[in-house]
């Protein structure tokens, strides 16, 4: 008997035709996928809380020079640029931490040339919110954070 493992013709023919009917799955696009599921989830999440609160929805993922916001919200005549966070509950780090120097500064940045390219929003005053969304099991919301005016244009 030589080395090879030997399997039977009807064992050969079932293992390919097993192969050859599953969907071949990258990890990385299975894990990436689902964090893209859980963002806009939380997007929803959160737009929906806030309009509960009494905030107006504007606008949602948009996009100026390279960066996004995830909400842009009304609050009275204030325009509020909303950064939504949305993390498993068991998550090493929270949503709130997740949110790092770099990533205000780009908020920042982009709501500045939001401003820019709409008149209609430019002589209003604005403001910098998060909101951390913790899901238990599955999609659910387990814990909603709104931290209105987390953070300002020249802070560090």
């Amino acid at each position: 008997m030589g080395g090879g493992l030997l399997l039977r013709p009807w064992l050969i023919e079932r293992v390919r035709a097993l192969f050859a009917r599953a969907p071949i799955v990258d990890i990385k696009d299975a894990a990436r996928d689902s964090t893209l599921t859980r963002g806009h989830h939380g997007e929803t999440l959160a737009a929906e809380y806030l309009s509960r609160q009494g905030l107006k929805l504007l606008d949602r993922n948009v996009r100026a020079g390279r960066g996004e916001i995830d909400l842009v919200m009304l609050a009275g005549t204030t325009l509020v640029f909303v950064e939504v966070r949305a993390r498993k509950s068991e998550a090493p780090v929270s949503a709130v931490e997740s949110i790092s120097r770099s990533k205000r500064l780009k908020v920042i940045e982009t709501a500045e040339r939001l401003l820019q390219t709409r008149a209609e929003w430019q002589n209003r005053p604005c403001r910098f919110d998060v909101v951390a969304v913790r899901t238990a099991s599955g999609m659910q919301p387990d814990h909603i954070d709104w931290i209105k005016d987390a953070f300002q244009a020249g802070q560090d």
